[in-house]
């Protein structure tokens, strides 16, 4: 007897959005007596420490589905197995991912999946984590269905097929958010030949305009002013000469009451010598139009923010500006933000194992 696991889906990618479905395949050559066939829809989080010499996994949510007898119609059935003829059978199922985690922790034992005995007890309950890392890495969130063929007879065997699936939580901003800004002051000479003229003030501020949400695919939602500027005192003009955004990825792991932390920056856009003028000036303040930065996106690669009992992953943005204020008199200003990173509805995975390479992004460790 052969059993496989077949979707209605190409790709074996899903959202908190979808239904998993698809049918259990059975193959006999003879004829069978089963008791029942059972899928089940689960995902768990393993950390490793220290090279993987602790680990610790949590089982994030388990769903099981009887698609064959079917529930509704087990009353139908007078005896406890049921005989199929030789040949292939499909067994429908339909399975919905839940909308939080019902995280509880697994004991060595029950890494496997299996069902700890007695009363669960419920940890960190978030948004499910999306699919992340592998059995080499220090975070693996996994998602997968098994398909369980019980038989009847003298040795009552049981039969299983596993199938892994990729799981990404997706997001959306509905309504406006309040800005995120940063501001730095500005003390130099106006880069006139007169000595006596009073040193240039004026203020930096970076702000992001949805707060610190960030959209996977989508450009930073950034505007760039120097306000509290007296153009008159700075005759040569006001240039964005330099320009650089980057991420700083933070996962966390933890098991058995250590933690380790494996962080990594992600360059998204880096440009030099240029010479970027900034719109008219409105009152006191000159604003550089999106146009250097708008056209450069958040990686598709990244994962989304997020958080399970044992594992986290976090975001800082950094934004790096060079502004020239007359001749040959350029400062350069850091900002960083804290991020959340979201994964929009609209997003398609087309290649589940993306790797950091993609794209010709810089992905490096720090």
């Amino acid at each position: 007897m052969d059993i496989w696991i077949h979707l209605d889906r190409e790709q074996p990618t899903y959202t908190n959005e979808d239904v998993v479905s698809g049918h259990v395949i059975l193959s006999n050559g003879a004829q069978l007596d089963m008791t029942a066939i059972i899928i089940k829809l689960s995902g768990s989080a393993t950390s490793r420490l220290n090279s993987g010499k602790l680990t610790q996994s949590h089982q994030l949510f388990e769903r099981n589905e009887q698609v064959f007898p079917p529930s509704q119609c087990a009353s139908w059935f007078t005896s406890r197995k049921v005989t199929i003829s030789p040949g292939e059978h499909a067994f429908p199922f339909s399975i919905r991912f839940p909308q939080v985690s019902e995280c509880y922790k697994a004991s060595p034992t029950q890494v496997s999946g299996k069902r700890p005995a007695g009363r669960r007890t419920h940890h960190l309950l978030r948004k499910l984590p999306p699919s992340s890392g592998g059995k080499s890495t220090p975070e693996e969130i996994k998602y997968f269905l098994e398909a369980t063929v019980r038989q009847d007879g003298i040795l009552c065997r049981t039969q299983k097929a596993t199938r892994d699936i990729y799981f990404r939580h997706v997001s959306t901003i509905s309504h406006l958010l309040p800005s995120l800004a940063g501001k730095k002051a500005v003390i130099c000479s106006s880069g006139g030949s007169d000595s006596s003229l009073s040193p240039l003030t004026c203020e930096i501020e970076a702000k992001l305009l949805n707060g610190p949400f960030l959209l996977l695919g989508h450009p930073i939602s950034l505007n760039v002013d120097v306000i509290n500027l007296d153009l008159d005192e700075c005759k040569s003009g006001v240039f964005l000469r330099n320009f650089q955004s980057m991420l700083i990825e933070t996962t966390e792991v933890r098991a058995r009451g250590s933690m380790e932390a494996h962080t990594r920056s992600c360059v998204i856009q880096t440009m030099t010598r240029v010479e970027h003028k900034p719109n008219a000036m409105v009152g006191s303040t000159l604003s550089f139009d999106d146009s250097l930065w708008s056209q450069h996106c958040v990686p598709l690669h990244l994962t989304p923010t997020f958080e399970t009992c044992n594992i986290s992953r976090s975001y800082k943005l950094e934004i790096r500006l060079g502004i020239e204020f007359g001749r040959s008199n350029l400062r350069i200003f850091d900002f960083q933000f804290t991020a959340y990173i979201l994964s929009p509805a609209s997003f398609s995975i087309e290649n589940p194992t993306p790797t950091p390479d993609d794209k010709g992004l810089k992905f490096e460790k720090l």
